[in-house]
């Protein structure tokens, strides 16, 4: 006999994790589930304790792999499920007793075609509790409301989990999702969980939110967002920038401020890159070559030079002044200043650039974006050993 509600979790070397996710989901007011546990090639007791519950419940449907395996979850969930409605949960969160019972209320309405919850960041290390960044949402809404509401609705979308979908839809996109899916694997697949979410409401006739905080996400060093560092991760990111114009265009939301918000939203996934090369285990010229990198790809610069704006420099700003303090003599600077001021970086010749770069006021001036400090500055300083210099800079700086 079919479940009304497919839940589905991956689990690997989760040991210290696993029996509260499990626990949480089978204490669920809301009875009426199967649950595909995949215990994908773990090395620890994870396995022990999936074969441990799974015996005591029958709702539990295991799958054993003895080599851990990534890339299929999607159509594994459509080839298993027999659920009317599909949920995921990563193995190492924890959910509400009445997060089921909650999210699947309002289905009632044969037109909802999915339902939303909010979230609880848990922080492994400190045992903090934060909101998760998700906004105050409550109700249903309809396509047309996506307009209006999608700089709120968008903060929702960057996770599976936190959403029960129907399994017609699910399975129904997983054609498209192939497809974006080869270009995200350009970039290490980071945005995934974006895509689908945005593919997916795509083709929703309406949208409902609970405004409960029901899921609680595990925040820990093993995080996938902290192993994503490599230069591959511009790809995805700008595989996925493409794939949110296509979703506001194909809901009739492109309008100058959605865009502005998928645009600055790409620019800070492009920030957040930068920073986990900061913070990456590197000596400090990798780090700079690395970022340095990114920083070449011409698609990159491209979408800059028509983003030239202060929002995009506030973005950029901090993490582009840490490699100029850092760099020292490094060769790979340049790229990185030519993606916060094209203009200016862009076909300077090499003396004006050295000379600038000896000159750490002037830098700070130019990475602040304060033009007008730069100018009265270098008028103080002009000699007749740099005016040519000077007079280069000046005319870029119009």
């Amino acid at each position: 006999m079919s479940k009304c509600v497919t839940v589905y979790t991956q689990a690997y070397n989760v040991e210290n994790y696993i029996e509260q996710c499990i626990k949480s989901v089978l204490s669920q007011t809301f009875q009426d589930f199967e649950w595909i546990l995949v215990e994908n090639g773990s090395t620890d007791k994870t396995r022990e304790i999936i074969r441990k519950y799974a015996a005591l419940d029958e709702r539990i449907k295991p799958d054993y792999f003895d080599v851990n395996q990534d890339g299929f979850t999607n159509y594994y969930i459509a080839e298993k499920a027999d659920g009317r409605y599909i949920v995921k949960i990563d193995s190492d969160d924890w959910i509400e007793p009445e997060y089921l019972e909650k999210l699947i209320a309002p289905f009632e309405d044969p037109d909802v075609d999915i339902s939303i919850c909010g979230a609880v960041n848990y922080e492994e290390e400190t045992g903090r509790e934060t909101p998760h960044e998700y906004g105050e949402l409550d109700g249903v809404y309809s396509k047309s409301d996506i307009e209006k509401q999608f700089i709120e609705m968008r903060s929702y979308m960057g996770t599976y989990w936190g959403k029960m979908f129907r399994r017609e839809i699910f399975c129904s996109i997983l054609p498209d999702m192939k497809e974006i899916g080869e270009k995200l694997k350009k970039g290490d697949n980071f945005g995934g969980d974006v895509a689908f979410a945005l593919c997916y409401l795509g083709e929703c006739k309406k949208l409902a939110f609970v405004n409960e905080r029901m899921y609680h996400y595990r925040i820990h060093n093993n995080s996938y967002a902290t192993r994503t560092i490599g230069t591959n991760r511009v790809f995805s990111c700008l595989a996925l920038r493409e794939t949110e114009h296509h979703f506001l265009h194909k809901v009739n939301a492109y309008t100058e401020q959605n865009v502005i918000m998928v645009d600055l939203l790409f620019w800070q996934n492009i920030e957040q890159l930068f920073k986990n090369i900061i913070r990456a285990d590197w000596d400090t010229d990798q780090k700079i070559k690395t970022i340095s990198e990114v920083c070449a790809n011409k698609d990159l610069q491209l979408l800059r030079k028509e983003a030239y704006n202060s929002k995009v420099r506030t973005i950029l700003m901090g993490d582009i002044a840490w490699c100029y303090m850092n760099a020292g003599n490094s060769k790979y600077l340049k790229n990185v200043l030519m993606l916060l001021e094209p203009d200016i970086f862009d076909s300077i010749s090499n003396e004006t650039y050295e000379w600038m770069r000896e000159n750490q006021i002037l830098m700070s001036y130019i990475i602040m974006g304060e033009f007008d400090n730069a100018k009265r500055y270098m008028e103080e300083i002009t000699t007749g050993n740099n005016v040519d210099y000077i007079r280069e800079l000046q005319q870029r700086m119009h």
